[in-house]
């Protein structure tokens, strides 16, 4: 027996209200997510996504102030992806130089957006609200960071502000020809 059973306390267990709220938060997300598979982002309403996830409306506002709100904490959870994926070692002859490694990455951005209508959506689309341009903007730096931590294992890259600005912006110009292309060609061509 342990010295907790001994004494007669408890492993503490979070309130019950806990865990359910997090479901309905997650229900929520994963229907803003459905939606964008299937339709526009601006004929997405708040209670589109409520119903889909069996969530009274009522409810979902105890979670997200609006449909923009899902769309950015959305976008942050996508946003891992990004991150995750170019955090993964890198093929050697992907690596040879900055130039081999820089067009690595942008590749597997557009590997992600091709397969990710919700990013595609969230992120470079040309209907995409102020509001969630907004958080991506917060979340691009993240991703600048991971791609940089990815040079700093094959390359000697100084740790400063103006690498870290020079990654951001390498993600912000990368994600404007995607949506270029997108608008153009309604996909990312391999010439853009």
């Amino acid at each position: 027996m342990s010295n907790r059973q001994q004494i007669g306390l408890r492993k503490k267990k979070p309130p019950k209200t806990r865990a359910p709220g997090r479901k309905r938060r997650q229900d929520l997300l994963k229907a803003a997510h459905d939606f964008l598979c299937e339709e526009e982002i601006e004929n997405v309403s708040f209670r589109d996504i409520a119903k889909r996830a069996g969530v009274p409306e009522g409810s979902a506002y105890h979670f997200f102030a609006n449909r923009f709100d899902i769309f950015a904490e959305l976008a942050t959870v996508l946003n891992d992806e990004f991150c995750q994926a170019h955090e993964k070692p890198v093929p050697a002859a992907k690596r040879k130089t900055w130039n081999d490694l820089a067009e690595y990455m942008v590749e597997i951005g557009a590997r992600i957006y091709a397969t990710s209508p919700p990013a595609r959506q969230l992120f470079i689309g040309g209907k995409t609200p102020l509001e969630v341009k907004q958080a991506d903007g917060r979340n691009d730096r993240d991703v600048a960071a991971a791609m940089q931590r990815s040079f700093a294992r094959y390359f000697e890259v100084p740790d400063t502000s103006a690498m870290r600005d020079a990654f951001y912006y390498f993600i912000e110009i990368t994600d404007l020809m995607f949506s270029l292309s997108i608008v153009q060609h309604g996909k990312i061509t391999p010439a853009m």
